[in-house]
């Protein structure tokens, strides 16, 4: 699983900011758009006047200036039907950015998993002891190890079918992405460290003055820093061990 929202939220921005410099742009253009039609009402006015003496220079002059603000005008009528254009096409895009960030977040919580998701870890309420037992027999150990798994069998063997389904629909809500605040804290940050070394008192202590609450702070952790005063040797290398187990057992 991995955190979504990020890279859409800039592209929206992005888009957002170019969207408020084209509305700028046309705001500016339809102004001089605006000023060019006064131009061509007033020299149409001005030509209609002197229209009667066409070999008059002094209409051959307005003509030529009043043909060079009709063609100034088309391009800008052009340019800005152009800008409309683009400005619709980059409203539409962020229009569907912002539907489908807001239908993922609808959807399901999305986590950025660092630790596996153990079937004691997803069925920890007693209601599902026979459940996990079954697990255990068969050797599933992972909750992702489900995927395919014959729940109806289990039934046709003659356990709950209750309870057989109670566990299977726990499973289609985990992989939904369904998942319990403290089931989402652990896949994020593994368990807090007091729960993992509760044993070790001292050294949760120790975590503490570092502000290291949870298990994935450890990642590159410095077991020689400890002080040497309260942690033997032999007590640094069980640290390092639990650790180690801990890793291998939970982390992706």
């Amino acid at each position: 699983m991995s955190l979504f929202g990020a890279k859409e939220k800039e592209e929206i921005e992005k888009l957002s900011n170019k969207i408020k410099e084209l509305e700028k742009t046309i705001e500016k253009s339809m102004m001089k758009e605006t000023r060019l039609l006064d131009v061509i009402k007033e020299k149409e006015e001005k030509i209609e006047k002197i229209s009667k003496s066409p070999h008059d220079r002094q209409f051959e002059k307005i003509t030529i200036a009043f043909d060079n603000v009709k063609n100034e005008n088309r391009k800008l009528v052009e340019e800005n039907n152009k800008l409309k254009e683009e400005l619709g096409e980059l409203k539409e895009t962020i229009n569907s950015l912002r539907s489908e960030l807001e239908g993922a977040k609808v959807s399901k919580d999305v986590v950025e998993a660092r630790y596996k998701v153990l079937i004691k870890d997803l069925y920890s309420a007693r209601r599902h002891d026979e459940f996990k037992k079954v697990c255990e027999e068969l050797n599933v150990v992972y909750a992702d190890d489900l995927k395919g798994f014959d729940f109806e069998k289990l039934i046709e063997e003659g356990h709950s079918k209750t309870k057989m389904t109670n566990a299977r629909n726990e499973y289609l809500s985990y992989k939904e992405g369904h998942l319990s605040a403290a089931l989402k804290e652990y896949m994020e940050k593994g368990h807090k460290v007091s729960k993992v070394f509760f044993r070790y008192r001292s050294f949760v202590n120790s975590l503490a003055e570092l502000k290291i609450e949870y298990m994935f702070q450890l990642e590159g952790f410095d077991f020689d820093t400890l002080d040497k005063e309260h942690f033997t040797p032999t007590q640094i290398e069980k640290l390092k061990e639990k650790l180690h187990q801990y890793d291998i057992l939970r982390k992706i």
